[in-house]
């Protein structure tokens, strides 16, 4: 079954990751690799091919392309972590220090994407949540989703307040 079932909302039911335990790299104390993998920078590339494991139906894009993932009709997949600072699902050459968003660039690469929208501000849980780029872009039209936002759009399907159904992988 496809795990990525499209609802009237043009979201996708979140599921919760549990990498409690799981995690090693040499010696370096546990401690020190939570803190690493709340930077969306070291995160996302990790995310980006554990996701198809989670999801058999989608293909990683290797490179630096416009999107991370896709799935066997041609649809695309951006992933982007949700940190501290919230959630920018901007073109990523739009984020940063001397860099500007431009929101025609942005609302059009949006408008071809499914974000793969992965909560990484309580690692070693990680909470994972597909999200249409249209229905971002009219929610959040400066392309970040604020921090204070944060528990609402990942309870719920439409990124209001509700119930969802969850799953632990």
């Amino acid at each position: 079954m496809n795990r990525i079932m499209q609802t009237s909302a043009n979201a996708y039911a979140p599921i919760q990751i549990n990498l409690t335990g799981k995690l090693q790299f040499g010696d370096i104390p546990i401690e020190v690799l939570t803190e690493h993998f709340k930077d969306g920078r070291w995160a996302s590339t990790l995310l980006e091919r554990y996701i198809p494991i989670l999801y058999p139906e989608l293909v990683w894009v290797s490179g630096n392309k416009d999107h991370d993932h896709i799935d066997a009709a041609g649809n695309q997949y951006d992933l982007k972590c949700f940190t501290k600072g919230g959630l920018k699902f901007m073109p990523s050459n739009q984020i940063g220090s001397h860099r500007s968003f431009d929101a025609k660039i942005a609302h059009d690469k949006a408008r071809k994407l499914t974000y793969i929208c992965c909560d990484i501000t309580q690692f070693p849980l990680i909470t994972v949540k597909f999200a249409n780029g249209c229905s971002l872009i009219e929610k959040y039209p400066k392309c970040v989703i604020p921090f204070k936002d944060r528990d609402a759009f990942f309870s719920c399907m439409d990124g209001n307040v509700g119930d969802a159904e969850q799953s632990i992988v």
